[in-house]
């Protein structure tokens, strides 16, 4: 009976030691999303196209932020024709864009990234690089 007490708590004292050592996952929103000081932050929700295409969404909006920040003029045009013929129905888009600056060399780079996985939205924060 003693061997078995002394079982059970050598056990229990090594449940217990393995769950202090055991560090908390921080999944919190970080802070440059609210302030991206010289930078800016911006998102994409869920992406049809899949993670990469919501990355390069992210992104694309993150420098169009800034641009317009820097005086850049973008002009976008989109088309979209939809046919429906038997019961069958097919859409072509087409995308034109222009852009125009006074400033050259703008550069930015991709500081850091965060996903929200329970809204599956992706955060990009994108500040201006020196080189």
């Amino acid at each position: 009976m003693h061997v078995f007490n002394s079982t059970l708590l050598l056990l229990a004292a090594v449940l217990i030691s393995a769950c202090a050592s055991v560090e908390p996952v921080s999944n919190a929103r970080p802070a440059w999303i609210d302030h991206p000081g010289n930078g800016v932050s911006v998102s994409a929700g869920m992406h049809v196209g899949g993670r990469v295409a919501q990355e390069e969404l992210a992104i694309l909006r993150g420098r169009t932020e800034f641009a317009k920040r820097m005086g850049v003029n973008i002009q976008s045009e989109q088309v979209t024709l939809t046919s429906v013929a038997n019961d069958k129905s097919s859409t072509v888009g087409t995308q034109i864009t222009h852009e125009d600056t006074s400033h050259s060399g703008i550069k930015v780079m991709v500081k850091e990234k965060w996903r929200d996985h329970d809204a599956d939205v992706l955060w990009i924060w994108m500040v201006p690089s020196d080189k």
